[in-house]
């Protein structure tokens, strides 16, 4: 069965490490973050987007 659904990976603590950056630090991060979804586990989404 081929895999239909699209993703990409990030390195979290990159965009932690560049600080208040809003292009590329931790607001940028929240933002990207903001549009995640895991139907599947509804858990990670609550972690990765609520965890600050």
């Amino acid at each position: 069965m081929p895999i239909t659904d699209k993703f990409f990976a990030i390195n979290i603590r990159k965009y932690l490490a560049l600080g208040d950056d809003q292009e590329a630090g931790e607001p940028a991060l929240v933002k990207l973050l903001s549009g995640f979804s895991c139907p599947k586990n509804p858990y990670v989404e609550r972690f990765l987007k609520k965890a600050q």
